[in-house]
């Protein structure tokens, strides 16, 4: 069975924002020096590598092959097979990992990412006595 407009519109969606994800930890990871950021950018490849690499589950070629014992085999890990609650949709387990993997990455760099320093003001200088600035 195709694909519906809809699915085809949120697979669009999720592989632009996981390309935004990817260019995003990329660059945050060159400016700082913080290596934290490259997990992040694996976990949202691997994100878009299981949208994009999505079968349906059995395939029509499985189906071909095995009949009707295809829908009862185990699902590969390109196969579509979890399924998301609150929207309703199936995806990869390669997806599934590399959003796992990019939240944990996340989560690391915010809680390792180094704060800036305040920028301290220089010390006041001592106010002159009035004798020493009429001294020539």
């Amino acid at each position: 069975m195709p694909p519906t407009p809809e699915q085809v519109v949120i697979g669009i969606l999720a592989v632009l924002f996981g390309c935004l994800a990817v260019t995003g930890s990329v660059y945050a990871g060159r400016q700082t020096g913080n290596w934290l950021y490259y997990i992040c950018t694996m976990g949202s490849l691997a994100f878009v590598a299981g949208v994009i690499g999505q079968r349906v589950f059995p395939s029509p070629a499985a189906i071909a092959r095995y009949g009707s014992a295809a829908s009862t085999s185990a699902p590969g890990p390109w196969d579509a097979g979890v399924s998301l609650p609150l929207i309703g949709i199936k995806v990869t387990p390669v997806a599934i990992v590399g959003l796992l993997v990019a939240a944990v990455g996340l989560s690391l760099v915010l809680l390792f990412e180094r704060i800036p320093g305040t920028v301290r003001a220089a010390a006041p200088t001592p106010a002159s006595r009035l004798e020493d600035d009429d001294s020539v």
